[in-house]
Parts: C-alpha cells; structure tokens; sequence
C-alpha cells in the first residue's frame, strides 16, 4: 500500500510539473464596447457591443505565443433617418479569431501584451428592430402613421428578412495589461467581407444607386477582461 500510495504522489508531482512547463495554457474572456458599420454608403451610428468567449495560448518562447479562441459576439449598427424614422441591427456571432501575440514583460508578475490576426465569424442570429412614419393617403391629403418592425437579421430579403449574409472576417488588434492571471485589454476589429448586398434581387428598387452600392463591413471596439488558467 505505501508503495501505491508514493507511485501516485510521484505521478501527481510529475503532472503538476509537466503542466506548469507546458506551452499550452487556457483563458475565459469577456468584453463590452461599440460596433458599427464602414463602406461605400454606409452613415451608420455606434450600437452597444458586447463578446464572452473561451480561448487558449501555445507559447513559442517568452515573448510569441498563438492564441485561437471561440467567442460568441454581438456586432450590428444604428441608423437614424431623420424624418424617414430609425434602424437598429442586431449581428450575433460565433467567432473564431486566431491571434499572434508578443509579450514584453515589465516586472516579475505583469506584462504588456500586443496581439494582432485574422478572424472568421459566421451569423447565428439577431434582429433588426425598424421604426419608420410611413406616408398613407387620406380623405385630406397623406398623412404619417408610425409602424414599428422587427425582421431576422440574417436571410434573404425576398423572404421578408433584412438580407444581411451570416459570413463574416476580418483583422483583429488588441493591447491587453496583464497581472498575474487577471488580464485587462482593448481589442477592436476591422470587418472586411461586406455583411449586406444592398438590394439586389429586388428590382423595384435596383434603379437607386444608393441603394444598389450599399456595402457595409463590420467595425468593433471593447475593452475586455479575462483570466489565465
């Protein structure tokens, strides 16, 4: 029996060991900030953002480590149009960034992390709220009624969706403080696939040029905080 029991307190010691010198180490993460919209006839407005993912880091050495993740993210814009009424989209995401990141260690229980990669993200779900005063005629004249919809983010807008396409990718950078496990960053992301097709297919409205070259990309900034397992 003492000989089984010094067997197991010899493997637990060697697994404590060969855990704490490996490369691999895990992470939980969670953020809030903005997202919003660029490209050709985009004016969006800033939206509330938020992301909570689960991710892991393979050192190279001291300084480069590879740190892919799974996140799950809100992205989407606000658009005000002013007398026509306003809009907001709701993206939700399951994400897969894969980030390359060099740390520059300040003391003995904290470092400077710079991370920058690529990122690809497909639409789960979501829904874009619209507010609008449409014109109806009347007796008088035309007068504005207020109607108020809510439509599926992603899908064809032939089927009565918003029309946006669930593909997403794009470039990530991120600075993040790190203390001992506890890490505290700013991460942003520039979308480079266009998220909507403006309106083709519907050819009662393919004549307005605005409209035709709409091509919206993805834009987010959060500050975040995580923990090192």
């Amino acid at each position: 029996m003492k000989y089984v029991l010094r067997i197991c307190i010899v493997f637990i010691f060697l697994s404590a060991k060969a855990y704490a010198q490996s490369p691999v180490s895990f992470r939980v993460k969670a953020g809030a900030g903005i997202a919003s919209m660029w490209g050709k006839n985009t004016e969006e407005n800033a939206k509330f953002a938020y992301k909570v993912g689960v991710g892991m880091e393979y050192g190279f050495n001291k300084t480069w480590a590879l740190q892919p993740s799974l996140n799950f993210v809100s992205k989407g814009s606000k658009e005000d149009g002013k007398d026509l009424g306003k809009a907001t989209v709701n993206m939700l995401y399951l994400e897969l960034p894969v980030m390359l990141s060099a740390r520059l260690h300040l003391t003995k229980t904290s470092n400077l992390v710079i991370s920058g990669g690529p990122y690809m993200a497909y639409g789960v779900g979501g829904k874009t709220s619209i507010d609008v005063w449409l014109p109806i005629p009347g007796t008088t004249g035309f007068h504005n009624v207020h109607k108020e919809y809510k439509l599926n983010t992603f899908g064809n807008m032939t089927d009565g969706n918003m029309g946006c396409k669930r593909f997403d990718a794009g470039v990530g950078l991120g600075i993040a403080y790190e203390y001992r496990r506890i890490v505290v960053g700013l991460e942003g992301q520039l979308g480079l696939v266009k998220v909507h097709d403006g309106v083709s297919g519907l050819s009662e409205l393919e004549n307005m040029t605005e409209l035709k070259d709409y091509a919206p990309k993805n834009l987010l900034m959060l500050v975040s905080v995580g923990y090192n397992f």
